[in-house]
C-alpha cells in the first residue's frame, strides 16, 4: 500500500512538473474538432472558385497540431502550418510555410465559442502596417468556414477568399 501511494504521488508530481514546464496546452475542444481530413469549396473576393483539401494531426508529443493545406487545380497553393502555444506568452500561435517559399507567424487569443482568429501585422516601408488574419468558424460538428482577410487599420477587413470545409 505504501509503495502504491508513493508511486501515485510521484506520478502526480511528475505530471504537475511537466505541465508547469510546458505551460498552457492547446485547447482540447479545438484539437478534437479539427483533427482529421477535410475538403472544401469557396471563392476569392473576385468570385473565382477555389477548392482545397486539409489534414490536421497531432505532432511532437501532442504539443502541436500539424496542418496541411493543398489547393485543388487550377490553384497551386500548398502550406504546412504548425499550431501550438507560445511558451513565453501563452498565446496560441501558428507558423505557416508555403510552396512559394513564404513563411509567416500568426497569433490568436484562443479558441472561443467555436471560433479561432489568427492575426499578424506586417510593417510596411510607408510607415503603415498591413494586417492579415485567418478566421476559422465552426458551423457544425462536421463543418467549418475559413476566411482569409487583410486590413490597413485592423478595423475594416477586406475578404481575400473563403472556403467552407466538411469532414471527409
Amino acid at each position: 500500500m505504501k509503495t502504491l501511494l508513493t508511486t501515485l504521488l510521484l506520478c502526480f508530481g511528475l505530471s504537475a512538473t511537466m505541465k508547469a514546464q510546458t505551460g498552457k496546452q492547446l485547447p482540447t475542444e479545438m484539437v478534437q474538432f479539427f483533427l482529421g481530413n477535410w475538403t472544401g469549396e469557396g471563392a476569392f473576393a473576385s468570385g473565382k472558385k477555389i477548392a482545397a483539401d486539409l489534414s490536421f494531426k497531432l505532432s511532437l508529443d501532442s504539443a502541436w497540431i500539424m496542418y496541411e493545406h493543398t489547393d485543388k487545380a487550377p490553384n497551386r497553393y500548398k502550406a504546412l502550418s504548425m499550431w501550438g502555444v507560445d511558451k513565453q506568452t501563452g498565446q496560441l500561435t501558428d507558423y505557416i510555410f508555403d510552396n512559394f517559399q513564404g513563411h509567416r507567424q500568426f497569433f490568436a487569443d484562443g479558441w472561443q465559442e467555436g471560433k479561432l482568429t489568427l492575426t499578424r501585422q506586417i510593417p510596411r516601408p510607408t510607415n503603415n502596417v498591413l494586417y492579415e488574419r485567418f478566421r476559422y468558424e465552426k458551423l457544425s460538428s462536421q463543418s467549418f468556414k475559413m476566411s482569409y482577410e487583410t486590413s490597413t487599420d485592423a478595423d475594416t477587413w477586406k475578404l481575400v477568399d473563403y472556403l467552407t470545409f466538411t469532414r471527409k
